[in-house]
């Protein structure tokens, strides 16, 4: 308990420097910030619900496989998704849209081997398809939301809101 109420204690303190500091008008851009947490956060969940089980000699259930597979995509999306949204907003880049052409087709490919490698993962409890599945959704974060244009992205935060719901959704079953 004592590392939990210090975590709360850490994130109060760093929540109320953060909150005093914010002008209302860069409230989207905090939003999106705040998803990002929940997105990672959802990675490093199912990362170490998978190392805990394996570590201690447990096998890992289909279903929880299923959860770990997918609350770690989804979060993974939503971290580098919002860190794109985050930086449009506050005028980090540019609130251009960046286009190439290719850009649907190679997002496609990178959804299509994202579920393959969920699905060896899900099949094998590999700890390698599991780091790919997760990297590939890293990248795929930051190519769906880059060729979105800046007064777009309010829309674009509250989809990152719906994935962060479904990644902490995901990752509560796993807990």
């Amino acid at each position: 308990m004592t590392w939990i109420w210090a975590g709360l204690g850490l994130g109060a303190v760093i929540g109320i420097a953060v909150a005093l500091k914010i002008d209302m008008k860069a409230m989207p851009q905090l939003v999106a910030a705040l998803h990002s947490f929940v997105g990672l956060a959802a990675v490093f969940i199912a990362a170490g619900t998978y190392y805990a089980h394996v570590s201690s000699g447990e096998s890992l259930s289909s279903a929880t496989l299923i959860e770990l597979g997918v609350g770690s995509f989804i979060g993974a999306i939503t971290f580098t998704g919002s860190l794109v949204a985050f930086a449009k907003l506050q005028e980090l880049v540019s609130s251009n849209p960046l286009v190439f052409k290719g850009q649907h087709f190679l997002n496609l490919l990178l959804g299509v081997a994202m579920l393959g490698f969920t699905a060896q993962y899900v099949m094998t409890g590999g700890e390698m398809p599991f780091w790919i599945l997760t990297a590939i959704a890293l990248g795929l974060g930051f190519l769906l939301v880059l060729p979105i244009g800046g007064a777009d992205m309010p829309v674009v935060v509250s989809m990152l809101n719906s994935y962060s719901g479904w990644a902490a959704a995901a990752t509560g079953f796993t807990l």
